[in-house]
């Protein structure tokens, strides 16, 4: 609406005046508000007689005024909804400190709305938005900072990790429902450019905080994965078989087992991983179980320092590369893993991060390096090789180097197949993709063929109803932003996901917390970044903050339940340490038979065997017989009756825990 020009208040009579400035201020809220204060402030002080009814006017005036002040220059509901977050996070944490902690879900959800003092919290509420308020009335700096928009995020990221902290299995839903709220609010309430005043951190200081996160990240799963292993929670598949291997590496550099397939055998005929003697001269230094858990934790979170520099490489800001540095560092897909025992595959995070690294940065020497790295952690690494060197070539990073890296992921894989398939127990191809095979040796031919012959039923196959939790939990994190761009060839790099993961009918292919996703993790967050980088500066602003929250609820929900491991092995750790006590006294030079999960406590030795059920009742040729009672069932009282049949005598026992049986014909050496 437009005004007339040199038209003053004096020009009209007073109750068209003030009816007129009423109109105005409706009307332009923003910017005649100022000046229709100080008119108002002009009249007051004018000296005239006014009755009640203008001074009431005026005063409605003035409190219009100041209301719109108030909210142009506030995000009010932002301000509001993040302190009502914090203060519900506090109540939580009030709670949560209490003996008996009463939980704001399932059946204790009457007690907890109960405990709370609602007056104390509305009032609570209240004060701290006035409060604020007042501040940003009185301190300029904190109107320039966007305020409110660090109250907000600030609120999402602690509501976010108490609702989210040790979630049993069956509320993970709120999982998904926590990261769409926070992506709704972040989204509606702040603007790509609220946070300016990070860039203005040094880098130095993002450096560190990223490095003191990704040790922590790897220090919580090296100590809840240790905590597993000594409260018993760690069996023969597949942690004594790899501590056994271990010792026969630094005893005759050999990879030989006797637990793996009851019989002597190299751990080379039944997987292609030369990347172990990486960890020799570690597991030389400290030969324990504990030295392959906490290498794998750290093995695992290292992958942040490359897709860091990743980051840079794209220019990405030092607080958008920090940020999408968090989206690795709290991956459950690369973390989760570490709690099941001890893998190669956990080599394969960081060597593929370096590998992309030196595509992107055309490091040819480090190239081969790192897919060599490759290609010795198993056999079915190749896959990411080739299609890291496809998407070389179609992506035009390097179609010479991209093809050969191809041609030579194939030479290897055909070559290790051939060797299993020769010399030793065969692939695991049956066991991977029987679901895809029409004969039950077709092998990866078979596959392929089924993939092109009938693609609808292959598509069925990897989307069955109990894997959509599974793309839930791998995808939701990275905003689904692996399959989100325009170049065809980028999407090669989930192709490993779809193959490995999804279309494998072999049930532990797809969960996040077992081995099978280490690889594809690394393919997937790699996939996101250069998605990413194709954006403009206002969406990547947008996008790489949610995925670094939605990473955070992500491992909340997952990883902190770990946290039982350590309190199960502090609440009974003189229990655990007699078990652990007791079987150290078996000599290093003899045999051991004993059960699963005893197995990875006795495996530092030449022979070690395991009986179940299945065998408990065939005759003993080992110089020790390990049982545990922890539980006891009819085939250990079996194995019992055997062991006597035969001369055992009991060697030493842990009333309640364990019983150790020494074979007649063992001589004790003095």
């Amino acid at each position: 609406m437009s005004r007339k020009k040199n038209k003053t208040i004096t020009d009209k009579p007073e109750d068209s005046v003030i009816k007129s400035d009423i109109y105005e201020v409706s009307a332009d809220t923003i910017q005649n508000s100022d000046s229709v204060a100080e008119k108002i402030s002009e009249e007051e002080t004018s000296g005239e007689k006014r009755s009640a009814s203008e001074i009431i006017k005026n005063a409605a005036v003035k409190a219009e005024t100041t209301v719109i002040n108030f909210i142009n220059n506030n995000n009010v509901v932002a301000r509001f909804i993040g302190i009502f977050l914090i203060f519900s996070s506090v109540v939580f944490i009030v709670n949560y400190n209490k003996e008996e902690m009463i939980k704001p879900f399932g059946d204790g959800w009457k007690d907890y709305c109960s405990s709370v003092n609602f007056l104390i919290m509305v009032l609570a509420i209240a004060i701290s938005f006035f409060a604020v308020s007042f501040l940003k009335s009185r301190i300029k700096r904190l109107r320039d900072v966007k305020t409110d928009s660090y109250i907000l995020a600030g609120g999402v990221l602690v509501f976010g990790v108490c609702m989210l902290w040790r979630a049993p299995e069956s509320q993970f839903p709120n999982t998904f429902g926590m990261i769409a709220i926070a992506s709704v609010l972040l989204v509606s309430f702040v603007k790509h450019n609220d946070f300016n005043e990070l860039e203005k951190i040094p880098n130095k200081v993002y450096i560190g905080i990223m490095i003191v996160l990704g040790i922590g990240t790897g220090a919580f799963m090296a100590v809840t994965t240790v905590c597993r292993h000594k409260t018993f929670g760690t069996a023969v598949y597949d942690m004594g078989i790899f501590v056994q291997m271990y010792h026969s590496m630094i005893t005759d550099f050999s990879l030989v087992t006797t637990c793996e397939r009851e019989n002597p055998i190299s751990h080379f005929a039944v997987h292609f991983s030369p990347i172990f003697y990486t960890l020799y001269p570690f597991y030389k230094l400290f030969p324990k179980p504990e030295t392959l858990l906490i290498a794998q934790a750290f093995l695992a979170a290292s992958g942040f320092v490359p897709t860091y520099l990743i980051c840079r490489k794209y220019k990405f800001s030092n607080v958008m590369s920090f940020m999408f540095s968090l989206v690795y560092i709290f991956s459950t897909s690369v973390l989760t893993p570490c709690n099941y025992d001890f893998h190669e595959n956990a080599f394969l995070p960081p060597l593929l991060m370096w590998f992309f690294y030196a595509i992107e940065k055309k490091k040819i020497p480090l190239i081969y390096i790192m897919a060599i790295l490759v290609l010795m952690v198993k056999e079915d690494a190749a896959f990411y090789v080739m299609c890291a060197g496809l998407y070389m070539f179609f992506s035009g990073k390097n179609k010479r180097h991209g093809i050969v890296i191809f041609l030579m992921a194939v030479a290897v894989f055909s070559s290790v197949l051939y060797f299993l398939s020769s010399f030793g127990e065969g692939a695991m191809t049956n066991r991977t993709f029987g679901n895809l095979m029409q004969e039950y040796d077709g092998g990866f031919g078979d596959v392929i063929k089924t993939a092109l012959s009938n693609p609808m039923y292959f598509i069925s196959e990897c989307f069955k109803e109990e894997k959509v939790k599974f793309v839930l939990i791998m995808l939701m994190p990275l905003m689904f932003m692996p399959f989100v761009t325009k170049k065809p060839s980028h999407l090669l790099l989930v192709i490993p996901f779809l193959v490995t993961n999804l279309a494998s009918g072999y049930v532990y292919a797809s969960k996040f917390d077992f081995q099978y996703v280490f690889g594809t993790s690394a393919c997937l967050i790699y996939a996101a970044l250069i998605n990413i980088s194709d954006l403009d500066e206002k969406n990547m602003k947008r996008i790489i903050p949610l995925m670094a929250l939605a990473s955070v609820f992500m491992f909340t929900a997952n990883d902190t339940r770990c946290l039982a491991n350590l309190e199960r092995y502090l609440d009974k750790k003189d229990e655990y340490d007699r078990r652990q006590a007791i079987l150290e006294l078996i000599p290093e030079d003899a045999s051991v038979l004993t059960t699963s999960f005893q197995q990875p406590h006795v495996a530092n030795r030449k022979e070690s065997y395991v009986f179940d059920a299945g065998n408990a009742t065939e005759p003993n040729t080992c110089d020790f017989v390990v049982i545990d009672i922890t539980t006891f069932d009819d085939w250990k009282q079996d194995k019992i009756d055997v062991l006597r049949e035969e001369g055992y005598e009991i060697f030493a026992k842990e009333d309640g825990l364990t019983v150790i049986f020494v074979s007649p014909d063992y001589e004790f050496k003095k």
